[in-house]
């Protein structure tokens, strides 16, 4: 049966909204997995981010003044326990007692300053970590071998996030697009190992498999050679290729071969 060959299209998009500030791919280039396809920039996220890591940093700095709080606050609380007890034995005045009481107040009320301190610390730190995560979702990555088909955008435009950028073509993913008579259909079935014979290469043909039976009938492509095949019913089959080596190029007329189950 005839078919032909499909490639898979990505349509790389930002998770935030920014400006584009470079394109390095345009239509036509190849491109690998992981490259960086287009970059787009915030107005001050840097300037942000860099606030951010400032007020994390200082509020990390302040770990010293926090143990030296707890050592203050505990040897405060024993010197007024010890001084309960002085004067509760009457070896102390109530002035004695008062002062131990304020400087174990004062230092609890200082501790519990500086452990605040602790959470803003661990705040600031979150919040520099989705500042950053914000400008890595600025970054377009690439995430297989192909080819950019289609530029959505020019330098300097404004994206809105899941707005696609770029369109890139999987070309080392190739698939078939064929037909099946509806007498057919019925000795198919997903799975069953098929061969893909190509003009350009008459020596060489293509190992694959389906992957999809089409649930509904539907009439014959316009494509069709003849009247008669056209008012037949016919349902549509996928075949993925097993390695074409990036052979085999979108559009490209195949014939299939089937081993039909009996």
């Amino acid at each position: 049966m005839a078919g032909t060959v499909e490639i898979r299209e990505v349509r790389l998009s930002p998770l935030a909204s920014g400006r584009l500030e470079r394109l390095l791919k345009d239509e036509g280039d190849s491109v690998r997995a992981g490259d960086t396809v287009a970059v787009l920039d915030q107005p001050g996220l840097e300037a942000m981010i860099a606030q951010r890591r400032a007020l994390a940093g200082a509020a990390s700095a302040r770990t010293a003044e926090i143990r030296a709080a707890v050592a203050d606050s505990e040897r405060a609380a024993n010197d007024l326990a010890r001084a309960r007890v002085l004067r509760a034995q009457g070896i102390t005045s109530p002035q004695d007692l008062d002062r131990a009481q304020s400087a174990a107040s004062a230092t609890a009320a200082r501790l519990q300053s500086v452990r605040a301190a602790v959470r803003e610390s661990q705040a600031a730190r979150a919040a520099v970590q989705v500042t950053e995560s914000i400008r890595d979702q600025l970054v377009l990555i690439a995430p297989s071998d192909g080819i950019v088909l289609t530029r959505f955008a020019e330098r300097g435009e404004m994206i809105a996030a899941g707005v696609p950028v770029v369109s890139i073509g999987l070309v080392r993913s190739p698939w078939i697009r064929a037909y099946v008579g509806e007498r057919f259909v019925a000795r198919l079935k997903t799975g069953m190992a098929v061969q893909v014979h190509v003009d350009g290469y008459p020596k060489t043909p293509f190992g694959g498999h389906v992957t999809e039976i089409a649930p509904r009938a539907e009439f014959t492509p316009r494509a069709a050679l003849t009247e008669r095949e056209r008012a037949d019913l016919v349902f549509g089959i996928k075949v993925a290729i097993d390695d074409t080596g990036g052979r085999l190029k979108a559009g490209m007329p195949v014939r299939v071969e089937i081993p039909l189950l009996p």
